[in-house]
């Protein structure tokens, strides 16, 4: 493994220096490094929210290997002294431990934060998700999604449990497909006609007050699995649709 400064790095180091490649985070889940560095983001060939590509500049953090699962956030809502159960453990389908927590909504931020962590930034989610390879489609490359690559189009009708398929070259499991994620950012059309080049955090206010929703989903036909693809809606109680958006937790380098 080579460092920044193109020696090689020890075994079980990042290479940007002498700081873990992996962690394990308060709640028990592994976190892999995303290193620092200038990406494309965007896609001029989506829709008129992913245009334009432009070139965004993100520190260094951790990410969440595989989505929040049921049990983990069981686990924090007994902490929490909550007194029911979450709803998608209720449900056929979606109640397996290990599969991803849905419906969390607003929950979802207080999560990160028991956990020592937060929700990624919407800049930060996309690096993530194209795992180092660059104008690629999907985050193992431009070869269309089939069965063996992830879960979607309604193929097994219900999220599966987290880390059944690959994961992209950074180490991360379901960055398409599954369930979507929320991100921090509050959601605008039109940010990336504005958007800072360094470090972006979304705009002050969000449309309706929603935020971004990034990566595909257990019904999502291909083109929604795409990594540039976004969205946004309302982080509000369990609805229709709700039932799809799930999150992973960030951690930046000074936490």
């Amino acid at each position: 493994m080579l460092g920044a400064d193109g020696t090689s790095a020890p075994p079980g180091e990042s290479p940007q220096g002498k700081i873990p490649k992996r962690i394990t985070g308060k709640d028990g889940t592994p976190m892999v490094f995303i290193p620092a560095g200038e990406f494309l983001m965007g896609s001029d060939e989506g829709e008129d929210n992913e245009k334009p590509v432009h070139t965004v500049y993100v520190d260094a953090f951790y990410m969440d290997v595989y989505e929040v699962t049921n049990a983990q956030f069981q686990k924090f809502l007994e902490a929490k002294g909550a007194k029911r159960i979450h709803w998608s453990l209720e449900h056929s389908g979606f109640n397996h431990p290990n599969n991803p927590v849905i419906g969390a909504g607003p929950s979802a931020m207080d999560y990160c934060q028991w956990a020592g962590k937060r929700l990624p930034t919407e800049a930060e989610w996309e690096k993530a998700a194209r795992g180092g390879l660059e104008g690629k489609k999907y985050p193992w490359g431009d070869e269309p999604p089939d069965e063996t690559k992830t879960n979607f189009n309604r193929h097994v009708g219900h999220p599966t449990p987290v880390g059944s398929y690959p994961p992209n070259r950074y180490g991360l499991h379901d960055m398409a497909g599954n369930v979507s994620e929320w991100c921090d950012d509050w959601y605008r059309q039109d940010y990336y006609q504005n958007s800072p080049k360094r470090n972006p955090k979304g705009p002050d206010s969000g449309f309706h007050g929603w935020r971004v929703v990034r990566g595909g989903y257990w019904q999502a036909i291909a083109k929604n699995l795409r990594v540039s693809t976004r969205r946004g809606d309302y982080p509000g109680p369990v609805r229709a649709g709700g039932y799809s958006f799930g999150f992973r937790c960030a951690k930046s380098i000074s936490q």
